[in-house]
């Protein structure tokens, strides 16, 4: 019996917005771990599988206070999905695929219908989870993401 197994290095450069306080948050694919922003940072995930599996790169912004806004000076609190790469393939197109699910704060909510979902979205305003599903194995995934055409099977 043959088995095949399907290895793929994530990469994920996140990018802080800051004036006053770092951002913080987790990230990970199958566990997440705490990070604090002071600059890009790259985050590095070692997968694998025997088998074709989804995957969900996960980025959660937890600690964004009222004051982490300031209108009158246009300062701002975020962090920027800037880049990922999967086994050192980079495309615009892999970071638009994610799904941000902002939890907005009470004040911007009043007399605003607002979307439970933003996508594409790498800006990450308010507190909340970002999240990427992806396939393995990944070759499959980019080629369907960057719209190369028919695969044969």
């Amino acid at each position: 019996m043959i088995t095949r197994s399907y290895p793929v290095a994530v990469s994920v450069l996140l990018k802080p917005v800051w004036f006053d306080k770092k951002p913080t948050g987790r990230i990970g694919v199958d566990s997440l771990e705490d990070f604090i922003l002071d600059q890009p940072t790259w985050f590095n995930f070692q997968l694998s599988s025997d088998k074709e599996i989804t995957k969900t790169l996960t980025i959660e912004y937890y600690d964004k206070t009222n004051q982490g806004t300031r209108t009158d000076t246009n300062e701002d609190t975020a962090i920027i999905v800037e880049e990922i790469k999967f086994n050192n393939i980079s495309s615009p197109k892999f970071a638009w695929q994610g799904i941000y699910r902002p939890k907005y704060p009470e004040h911007y909510q009043q007399g605003k219908i607002l979307v439970p979902t933003l996508s594409p979205h790498t800006y990450l305003g308010w507190n909340g989870i970002w999240t990427l599903e992806f396939t393995l194995p990944i070759y499959t995934w980019i080629h369907e993401i960057e719209n190369f055409g028919w695969i044969y099977d």
